[in-house]
């Protein structure tokens, strides 16, 4: 064992939510390491193509939300037809504006493949490449790390991790080998096709939906995918009579069209990357076994209705990222108890909302609902855009005084202020990178000795225009910590420096 390899971290998986996980982790200083099972990246298919608001923050701190938002299409419109009739036409633009305090309003279209090409090239912008062909076989633990056992060509290797992290997808390698339960169902009864193709006859400016008695918005879905120049095409299946599933080829994607759609002049393709799908529905019993971790779908799976389970996943990543780095630095380890405590709830009601959102947009009048998901990026009380989710009420969180009307655990909001010689800033450039971001809101500079805390970035801010005042619900003078995940750590009217640096023990500072 002792003549393995050592590396800090070892990451399971290159998807977006390992690729997340490595970039904050590389970026924190941490010598951490990246496999991939397939031998070859993924250059084309219609996974995970929603990317939410939060999300893009968190792709703004990360140093990537231009490439991003240069590939994908922000607020596509949406059609809703029953056959050949255009039941109304959506534009989620209209009454979601951006504001300075969330910058990224609505939902952005981009391929999986497209958002991993770029959080691949950042990773290697901070030296870590991923190492595909690579296979996870069998792990131990011990009091002091992981002994991971890797197939590649060539035969097997070792690899001594002090933290394993499972980021391997819905039958993630990991959560089988660490024993963890994976709580949930199989929706056995429901299938789905889903295709990559080309298509002719439809504007590519648009989401074409069809609905259906029987089917709802599940009886035809096309959405263009304009970077790859292809169009993603879903569709609900039953069997037949002898109880067969159509399988996802051309002639059956132009039978479902023509008996769902018919709409004229429409041709389609022979389609590029095809899969069959069907809904599961589970959460992991716990998110770690001593120090193995998971995160993304090798933690919950749930309905891809409302475009939550990628986004849940990098939110995971970047959750745990900073903590794992704190905990490597010295950080107590209770802080990384505190991942399942705050990731565990999100996933829970992210499941429970994308579940009663299936039920709306694949039965009965579903295009009418996708097209209100559309409108109000919400459903069943919860966030889609998952800018109001937070950590509130946690183990991580104080609020001094009731200064501002922000409370510590909530997402801390973007503001255009200015430096105390009024230098424009803007909040988001402040938090961008792995410290701490201690904001000291007035007119004055920051106190000298808030000015030299380890891992801190202090500012002294002005709210000329009064947006942080909106954003933050400043009632004067006041100071608010940021974690490095851009949630709120810390509030109050004024701390001192034994106050603050008090707080920031647990968290290794």
């Amino acid at each position: 064992m002792s003549n393995a390899p050592v590396t800090d971290v070892l990451v399971v998986g290159a998807g977006p939510v390992g690729l997340t996980l490595a970039i904050g982790l590389a970026r924190a200083g941490v010598d951490c390491r990246i496999i991939e099972r397939e031998p070859e990246f993924r250059s084309a298919g219609v996974r995970g193509k929603g990317v939410n608001p939060r999300t893009l923050e968190v792709f703004d701190d990360l140093g990537v939300v231009g490439r991003i938002l240069d590939r994908g299409v922000l607020n596509l419109k949406l059609r809703a037809y029953e056959r050949d009739r255009l039941l109304q036409e959506v534009d989620p633009a209209v009454g979601n504006p951006a504001t300075p305090d969330r910058p990224y309003a609505g939902m952005l279209m981009l391929a999986q493949h497209q958002t991993e090409a770029v959080l691949r090239d950042r990773l290697a912008e901070h030296g870590v490449k991923v190492e595909t062909g690579t296979e996870l076989i069998g792990c131990t633990q011990d009091a002091d790390g992981v002994l991971a056992t890797l197939r590649r060509a060539g035969g097997t290797v070792r690899l001594r991790a002090r933290h394993l992290v499972g980021c391997d997808g819905g039958r993630s390698t990991v959560r089988k080998l660490a024993g963890i339960p994976f709580l949930g169902e199989t929706w056995e009864e429901e299938r789905f096709i889903m295709a990559s193709m080309d298509l002719d006859g439809l504007d590519p400016d648009h989401m074409h939906v069809w609905n259906h008695p029987r089917f709802g918005a599940g009886a035809m879905t096309i959405v263009p995918m304009r970077q790859d120049g292809t169009w993603a095409v879903h569709a609900a299946v039953e069997p037949d009579e002898h109880g067969e599933l159509p399988s996802p080829t051309l002639d059956t994607f132009r039978r479902l069209f023509a008996e769902r759609a018919g709409l004229p002049g429409v041709r389609l393709h022979e389609p590029i990357w095809s899969t069959v799908w069907r809904p599961t529905v589970r959460l992991v019993e716990r998110y770690r076994d001593g120090r193995v971790l998971l995160a993304g779908d090798a933690a919950h799976c749930q309905s891809a209705a409302g475009g939550q389970g990628m986004n849940t996943g990098i939110q995971d990543a970047h959750n745990l990222a900073w903590k794992l780095a704190a905990l490597l630095r010295g950080a107590p380890a209770a802080l990384l108890d505190s991942y399942q405590d705050e990731r565990m709830p999100v996933a829970r009601a992210s499941l429970a909302a994308t579940s009663a959102h299936h039920k709306a947009a694949f039965s009965g009048d579903g295009a009418g609902a996708l097209a209100d998901q559309f409108r109000t990026m919400a459903v069943q009380g919860t966030d889609l855009t998952g800018l109001s989710l937070g950590y509130r009420g946690g183990p991580l969180g104080r609020d001094l005084d009731g200064a501002t009307g922000i409370r510590a655990g909530d997402r801390a909001p973007d503001a255009p202020c200015a430096t105390v010689d009024g230098t424009p800033i803007r909040l988001f450039d402040l938090f961008r990178g792995p410290h701490f971001t201690l904001l000291a809101f007035g007119d004055h500079p920051a106190p000298t000795e808030l000015t030299d805390l380890p891992g801190v970035r202090t500012v002294a801010v002005r709210d000329p225009d009064g947006h942080a005042a909106r954003g933050y619900g400043l009632r004067g003078d006041a100071v608010v910590l940021v974690r490095p995940d851009g949630y709120v750590s810390l509030t109050g009217a004024t701390a001192d420096r034994a106050v603050i640096a008090e707080h920031l023990r647990a968290y290794g500072l």
